[in-house]
């Protein structure tokens, strides 16, 4: 059941007649060997019987298979259960709970924003990495990378001036920032489960250029979502009002149908003030309780 008002694609409906088409001309052609042929039309009316029983169970697993890849209903999907609900312009159940759309934040949510194993893995002992950690992603400074503003001699100059005695260090470490950023193996199958359900899928996350630069593969879940924000493209970063109000504009999105997760609290808090639901992160099971809790099913 369609409940939309859009009209199915065109390719759909040839498809579709042109499956009718060729089952029909097999059954017809397997009535008229039945009821015409001779003793030696046996091996074409056994060839087309079981062509009118396999076209059809191949049809289904080919659709079944599309459906489990794409995420996306069609009459194969195991879901029957879903005839009475809404569906959007997928064929996608549009929930029936109050949440309609889930939002992300990406580092420690989404994949694990790795610096400390960045660090070791450039050789620094457990002693210069606390003394670079203070002077980078635990500075104030650290925010340049995700609004944007700045090039990347610049923020570093920045790190420079917290502790100039490791200058050196500081420079070497950050002339770039690959594999700073991992994957993380839910994350696809999660987005893909909620979108399956019927949920918009947003992410909404400081995130620098040189990050999403550098780690493409921890980065692939992005083509799975409905879009986002990264703040260094549009020069805003959370916990401020003006970056959650974006995305409300720029996806429509209706703050007492959204959810947000982050896994730092003054975010979450920064939603929840302007209308949106939101869960602090701590893992995946408790996160997927609390989304429960709110009606989420997927």
């Amino acid at each position: 059941m369609n409940n939309n008002n859009e009209t199915t694609p065109i390719y759909k409906r040839v498809l579709a007649l042109a499956g009718l088409v060729i089952l029909v001309g097999l059954i017809i052609a397997f009535l008229c060997v039945a009821l015409f042929g001779g003793p030696d039309s046996k091996d074409l009316f056994m060839g087309l019987a079981g062509a009118i029983v396999a076209v059809p169970i191949m049809l289904w697993l080919l659709l079944w298979g599309l459906s489990a890849v794409t995420g996306r209903h069609n009459i194969a999907s195991l879901d029957a259960g879903s005839s009475n609900k809404q569906h959007d312009k997928f064929g996608n159940v549009i929930p029936d709970g109050k949440i309609d759309t889930v939002v992300f934040d990406i580092g420690n949510v989404l994949t694990d924003f790795a610096w400390n194993d960045f660090l070791v893995a450039k050789g620094y002992d457990k002693a210069m990495i606390e003394r670079i950690a203070k002077a980078t992603v635990e500075s104030d400074d650290w925010v340049e990378y995700d609004k944007g503003n700045l090039t990347n001699d610049e923020i570093i100059a920045r790190f420079v001036e917290n502790d100039p005695e490791i200058g050196d260090q500081l420079q070497d470490a950050f002339a770039n920032i690959d594999g700073i950023i991992l994957k993380r193996d839910k994350t696809i199958p999660w987005i893909r489960s909620l979108k399956a359900a019927g949920y918009k899928v947003l992410y909404l996350s400081n995130f620098s250029r040189q990050a999403l630069e550098g780690c493409p593969e921890a980065m692939a879940f992005l083509d799975e979502t409905d879009g986002g924000i990264l703040s260094y493209r549009d020069h805003v970063v959370k916990p401020y009002p003006e970056i959650y109000h974006l995305l409300e504009e720029r996806y429509n999105l209706t703050p007492a149908k959204t959810v947000f997760i982050d896994d730092t609290a003054v975010n979450i808090e920064a939603a929840i003030n302007l209308g949106w639901k939101g869960i602090v992160y701590k893992d995946y099971d408790q996160t997927a309780s609390e989304l429960k809790a709110l009606g989420v099913n997927y």
